[in-house]
């Protein structure tokens, strides 16, 4: 069964940038790649069955990836791209 998972996560991050001054700092490191980073959780908002009616707010949405992710059968988080083609992440076991 498919369903739509809506949550908050919150980060601490920390990013080494060159800048000229901490106003251009803060801009360059809210677009670029961390330097490292440590979860401090999340707050689940709604788990509800997948309908293409819902799923069609979010596809609105400036990104949207167009895949499904899964527990494999090693109880590992696989991913289905929306061409069908599957791809396994052995480093996070569920």
């Amino acid at each position: 069964m498919k369903y739509i998972v809506e949550s908050i996560g919150v980060f601490r991050m920390v990013h080494v940038v060159e800048a000229e001054n901490k106003d251009e700092a803060f801009r360059i490191a809210n677009v670029a790649d961390d330097n490292w980073q440590e979860h401090l959780g999340e707050m689940r908002m709604d788990v509800s069955e997948f309908t293409e009616e819902q799923i069609a707010h979010f596809k609105k949405k400036e990104y949207f990836w167009e895949g499904v992710a899964f527990k494999d059968e090693d109880g590992f988080v696989g991913y289905i791209h929306s061409n069908g083609e599957g791809v396994k992440n052995k480093d996070v076991l569920v």
